[in-house]
């Protein structure tokens, strides 16, 4: 899958939501780190940093504790960082109306492709409801500031879901097929399960249950 980074809106968007998703600040810069098993998507984003800009990007492995690592850090571009500053400032990440505004369609599909997660709930052994959260992991008053940009910008409905520690963002069954619709088409072939709304299909996707009623999927 091609994404359109012609234009610096396209770029930005994709950046930012790369930032929200598996990326870290380094200073200026950010790298990306996620898990040995989705070296096929990292390659996706890899391509994509190489585009925006013109500049090789290095694929770093290793092994930890945790199994296989992998580490992608794009060369620093002026507009890196410039986003880099927008959501760090004074150097601790700060969920703001005006970052967020920086979000296009494909940086949203790469925000929830990092962060969501789909769940199908059971009754009776038979999959009536679907579940999708946005597992940002924030505060209770950035998630507010999430809800209202997706609202306003739009027109989608999250609730807050409180974790042990924190609050991520939920959708139900109209709603979250509305949203997985809204950002498949910038989804690649490797992690079109995470937006799969039939259980028929998902089946073979699901990760184990989490729940004796709930089958989930991150």
């Amino acid at each position: 899958m091609d994404y359109d980074v012609s234009s610096k809106v396209e770029r930005r968007g994709i950046l930012a939501g790369m930032l929200l998703g598996k990326g870290y600040r380094n200073q200026n810069n950010f790298y990306i780190q996620d898990a040995g098993d989705r070296e096929e998507y990292l390659i996706f984003k890899k391509d994509i940093l190489e585009q925006i800009t013109s500049k090789p990007v290095s694929l770093q492995r290793w092994n930890s504790k945790n199994g296989q690592q992998l580490r992608l850090e794009p060369k620093l571009i002026p507009i890196i960082r410039v986003l880099v500053k927008k959501l760090y400032p004074g150097g601790t990440p700060k969920i703001t109306p005006e970052f967020l505004e920086f979000l296009t369609p494909q940086g949203i599909a790469i925000w929830f492709m990092d962060k969501g997660s789909r769940s199908f709930k059971k009754k009776q052994g038979q999959i009536h409801a679907l579940e999708i959260y946005l597992n940002t992991h924030l505060t209770k008053e950035s998630n507010e500031v999430i809800v209202a940009y997706f609202s306003q910008k739009w027109g989608f409905k999250w609730g807050l879901s409180k974790t042990k520690t924190a609050y991520r963002l939920r959708m139900g069954t109209k709603e979250g097929k509305r949203f997985l619709t809204f950002v498949r088409p910038y989804v690649p072939e490797t992690m079109l399960y995470k937006v799969e709304t039939e259980s028929a299909q998902s089946e073979s996707h699901q990760a184990p249950p989490t729940s004796s009623n709930t089958k989930a999927t991150t």
